[in-house]
């Protein structure tokens, strides 16, 4: 079953009844109730009556659905310009679904409880860590972090079996990918995003030009476009996440690599937070 596309459906109801059928055939578990746990004001009996065309699915509501069927970026933009103004929706790249990532795990944010986790879990693999271990931790992030929060993270990962101690001791990681689907943007993915920056602007301060490669553009774009660009970053995204599945067995040194796409101005800096569940952090 091909993932279902926002421009081929007369209603939205009629696209997000696809889009159930279209997870459960890639994950047989997943059921419209349990996804709402936890959402805020929006029950399975709203999303019942939102599927059935009987509800208009409302922009205060736009998140919690993007979270309930997992809609990637593109698709969040084209059901929120639809919803604003009513932007009609253009063609993705069909998208095979995948039963089995390979050695890719999709998580929660909750991995993200403490922006250094993912940076704990990945300084894992590398050569000097295997040596030294927790020791070689402590050497290859000290810029970043102290060894206390080290520390705390290594028993995190551990915990919740992201990393595991294997039959000669040293620490290993159980999958080498751990990914944070795009709908579960919240208070812990901003804050990772936000010092992963800090990290990148004490790289372009001190390490060698010949270590590290900055990009930036410049450019204006209407609302077709930024969806249309938002696709073209989401397929460079999974090409650098096989990648990154492929050549698991690199361990010389720890590296981060950020993409960002960000308006230079029109900020409403007296907004609320969009995110109820953010809002009570």
């Amino acid at each position: 079953m091909q993932r279902p596309q926002l421009h081929l459906f007369e209603s939205i109801g009629a696209y997000l009844t696809a889009m159930a059928e279209y997870r459960r055939s890639v994950d047989p578990s997943f059921s419209v109730a349990k996804a709402c746990r936890g959402e805020y004001r929006c029950s399975p009996a709203l999303v019942s009556l939102v599927l059935a065309g009987k509800r208009p699915l409302t922009l205060d509501r736009l998140n919690n659905f993007c979270h309930i069927f997992g809609l990637n970026v593109q698709e969040r933009l084209q059901l929120k310009l639809m919803l604003e103004d009513g932007s009609k929706p253009v063609a993705e790249p069909h998208e095979e679904p995948r039963k089995t990532l390979g050695r890719r795990r999709r998580v929660s944010s909750a991995i993200l409880k403490d922006w250094l986790n993912p940076y704990v879990k990945d300084a894992i693999r590398l050569e000097s860590v295997r040596r030294s271990g927790v020791r070689g931790l402590f050497s290859e992030l000290v810029h970043i972090a102290n060894e206390h929060r080290i520390e705390k993270a290594v028993k995190f990962l551990r915990h919740h079996g992201y990393i595991k101690v294997n039959e000669s001791g040293q620490l290993v990681e159980s999958e080498p990918l751990a990914v944070v689907p795009d709908a579960q943007f919240d208070a812990h993915v901003r804050k990772f995003h936000a010092n992963a920056l800090k990290i990148a602007q004490l790289g372009l301060t001190h390490a060698n030009a010949d270590e590290r490669l900055a990009q930036a553009m410049i450019l204006p774009l209407d609302a077709k476009r930024y969806v249309e660009l938002v696709g073209i970053i989401r397929r460079f995204s999974e090409e650098l996440q096989s990648f990154t599945e492929h050549h698991a067995d690199a361990d010389k040194r720890l590296y981060q690599l950020i993409l960002h796409l960000t308006p230079t101005g029109g900020f409403n800096f007296n907004a609320a937070p969009t995110n109820k569940k953010d809002h009570r952090k």
